[in-house]
């Protein structure tokens, strides 16, 4: 039996002229219809000729273009706000998905309504043997430790969204992170999406594999720090 999939709010923020999130335009059209996607650019920014509304209206999926003050957070929760879909699905710009993403994505929707649920990560352009490893951490770090980042594609109803408050808004880096601790803080429950969701690789080319890897250990690290510690405290309190 073919299971129903029913309409997703898709919220894709843009960076300063995003070069990326043109692939992904085409593969949301994947999208079951009365869906919707919510693309979220900074103020300023000239892309509205860029979107292909014509495909989006044929596919019956509404596409909106929202503006917005620069900021992942920011960005994300402007989405989040305007989406009338029960369901909520964060994806980055270079993300690029496929057929069996979607159907994996409502599997879990569907056995997991109240939780936060994440994919696996691969690299679509992996120009190094070394990104294995990364893949391999950002797994570790996900199913042994809970602790997914957005580049594995949130997806949760917008009740248990808001529930968490949103987006951090007022923080530098790691946005997506300090939401998975919200939801440890309030219980809500993380699941893993059996469905390798792929992401871009160019900026460990442009920066370097070691020293991009480094400092991206370093930071989830130093933020983690002060929530572990939250989170430990509260659990201890509630003994």
């Amino acid at each position: 039996m073919t299971m129903q999939l029913l309409p997703i709010s898709v919220i894709v923020p843009l960076a300063k002229q995003e070069p990326q999130w043109y692939v992904l335009q085409q593969q949301l059209l994947l999208l079951p219809e009365k869906s919707e996607v919510i693309i979220v650019a900074i103020k300023g920014e000239n892309i509205a000729r860029q979107i292909n509304r014509e495909a989006f209206a044929h596919r019956k999926i509404e596409c909106k273009l929202l503006f917005s003050r620069a900021g992942r957070g920011i960005q994300l929760n402007c989405g989040a706000q305007q989406a009338s879909c029960a369901n909520l699905w964060f994806l980055h710009a270079d993300s690029q998905i496929k057929q069996d993403n979607i159907d994996a994505l409502f599997c879990s929707l569907a056995k997991h309504p109240n939780s936060l649920c994440y994919f696996d990560l691969c690299f679509h352009d992996k120009y190094s043997r070394l990104l294995t490893l990364n893949e391999f951490a950002a797994k570790w770090r996900s199913d042994i430790l809970g602790l997914p980042f957005g580049d594995q594609g949130f997806f949760l109803s917008k009740k248990t969204f808001l529930r968490l408050g949103g987006y951090a808004e007022n923080t530098r880096y790691g946005e997506d992170h300090l939401l998975v601790w919200q939801a440890k803080l309030q219980g809500v429950k993380l699941c893993r999406c059996p469905s390798k969701l792929a992401t871009s690789a160019r900026k460990y080319q442009q920066y370097g594999w070691l020293k991009l890897t480094l400092k991206y250990q370093a930071l989830w690290l130093k933020q983690a720090l002060p929530q572990c510690l939250k989170w430990l405290t509260m659990k201890y309190l509630n003994r």
